[in-house]
């Protein structure tokens, strides 16, 4: 996870935790996860494609 990433994860994290509403604090969890999930998957296309580069053709 990088540092933006980290910080959305924090900022998320206090408004789930601030949030009044059941409604709010499950949409913020599942941007949270959403974004967790895209961010391996970020990691994962990465690994891939260096991956892909260094194989035997």
């Amino acid at each position: 996870m990088n540092e933006n990433q980290q910080w959305a994860h924090e900022e998320l994290t206090k408004l789930m935790k601030n949030s009044p509403t059941y409604e709010d604090q499950a949409f913020y969890r599942a941007l949270d996860q959403l974004m967790l999930k895209q961010a391996q998957r970020l990691v994962n296309a990465a690994g891939e494609l260096d991956g892909r580069s260094w194989a035997d053709k």
